[in-house]
């Protein structure tokens, strides 16, 4: 079997030819085609272990254009509200301002990152009182179509090499972006009617620009953040109802209706929530992480979601950062042994720097295991 057809029929719960193993760094085949050993001529171990994941790996690979689409950071405002102030520079970080111009004042946002490392944190959200919330609201919503050759040339290169999903925004982790995690919790008690109101504006955004990719022929898999904002020990299944289930099913159905795959990534404590997930349909999930990590065992994942889910785990970063190769080799065994026929082998995540000698030794591990 392709990469991409191995891919495919285990998110459709069909029969393969072994399971599917994810790459457990970041991993492109179509920059690595093009590239090779220059897609990361700083880091030797990064080549090392790619040059396996080219041959031995099957990617779930994200599409280009579709990350603006689903912008989580704006609530969807359109980007002529928005400026961009030039860059900063810190000692060892680069800084990064936005400003949202609405009808009732500026919003001002900033995020910081370390140059060489794959992520930003955000030091000042967007949205800081019940005004600012009042005010992002109130900027006139028009949906633009953007230009979705990049995503269709894409999906054209990477032909058999790989499985690509569009990215799309849950509307309660786009809301719970705009200001910090614990001011949204309180609001979520607070402030409950505001959330709603953010939450289901988000969601009818989010809606108008799946339709289009929908429409535009995108797919067959579309990416969603799981809401574990909204999981134990942050909020109750309840509550999960209210704020999750209420807007992603129809997100999810709209998906289903044209013949598309829901993958949904989700960490953290999940076993509370398998039943709504089976029940919005969701084909695949990631990572199931097991405890301390997570709540539930591959096993367990496997009878509470009855077969119907394909399941993406469950082999923790942690563990290949700081466990053994022989510990991955059994652990890689055990996951695939408990998640039966209809599972990915997936890492929790994958690193956001320069890879260690120990991280290079347990990815090789990892593989090879994944392939015996």
């Amino acid at each position: 079997m392709t990469h991409h057809e191995r891919l495919l029929r285990s998110a459709r719960g069909e029969p393969v030819d072994r399971v599917p193993i994810s790459p457990p760094i970041g991993f492109d085949p179509i920059a690595w085609d093009e590239r090779g050993e220059e897609t990361h001529p700083d880091d030797p171990l990064w080549t090392e272990v790619a040059r396996l994941c080219a041959e031995h790996c099957d990617c779930l690979v994200h599409l280009p254009a579709t990350g603006p689409l689903f912008d989580r950071r704006f609530l969807l405002t359109p980007t002529r509200h928005i400026e961009r102030l030039p860059d900063e520079q810190e000692v060892g970080w680069v800084i990064q301002r936005h400003v949202v111009h609405t009808p009732k004042g500026d919003l001002t946002t900033t995020d910081k990152h370390r140059p060489g490392i794959a992520t930003s944190w955000y030091t000042e959200p967007l949205v800081k009182t019940v005004e600012d919330a009042e005010a992002l609201l109130s900027v006139p919503y028009e949906f633009v179509p953007p230009d979705l050759s990049p995503a269709l040339q894409y999906i054209e290169k990477v032909g058999e090499r790989a499985l690509a999903e569009a990215n799309i925004s849950t509307p309660l982790v786009s809301v719970s972006r705009l200001m910090h995690f614990d001011q949204f919790l309180l609001w979520c008690a607070a402030e409950r009617d505001l959330i709603h109101r953010l939450i289901s504006t988000m969601a009818e955004r989010v809606r108008l620009g799946l339709e289009y990719v929908l429409a535009a022929g995108l797919g067959p898999c579309f990416w969603m953040g799981g809401s574990e904002q909204a999981t134990p020990p942050m909020m109750s299944p309840a509550m999960y109802d209210d704020f999750v289930v209420r807007y992603d099913a129809p997100l999810m159905d709209l998906i289903h209706q044209h013949g598309g795959l829901v993958h949904v990534h989700c960490h953290g404590k999940v076993r509370g929530i398998l039943d709504r997930l089976v029940a919005m349909g969701v084909d695949l999930l990631d990572p199931i992480e097991p405890p301390p990590d997570g709540d539930v065992t591959m096993a367990e994942a496997r009878e509470l979601t009855k077969g119907k889910i394909t399941l993406l785990g469950n082999i923790e970063f942690r563990e290949l950062e700081f466990a053994s190769p022989s510990r991955i080799r059994e652990l890689v065994r055990t996951a695939i042994r408990e998640a039966g026929e209809r599972m990915v082998l997936y890492p929790s995540a994958t690193p956001i720097e320069r890879l260690t000698v120990r991280y290079r030794d347990n990815a090789l591990a990892y593989i090879d295991a994944g392939r015996n």
